[in-house]
């Protein structure tokens, strides 16, 4: 289990962005959600979200969008 860096202010270096890129990407690809679309940019945003209140690690980011995306989704 990876551990991103981070000053601990929030802010994302190089690093940090490719690892939540690849983690945006994964979760895209899982959930099916287009890029540009509405759900990629609130998918993005709740990435940043997460990082910046100081969730730096790999699978508590994918667990906590998964869980975001599950409360987003409509009920069947």
């Amino acid at each position: 289990m990876a551990v991103l860096y981070s000053s601990g202010s929030g802010i994302a270096y190089p690093g940090d962005m490719e690892t939540l890129k690849r983690i945006y990407d994964e979760m895209c690809a899982e959930k099916g959600i287009c890029h540009g679309s509405p759900a990629a940019e609130d998918l993005a945003k709740a990435t940043m979200d997460l990082f910046s209140q100081g969730v730096f690690d790999e699978a508590e980011i994918r667990e906590s969008l998964r869980y975001y995306l599950q409360r987003k989704s409509p009920p069947n």
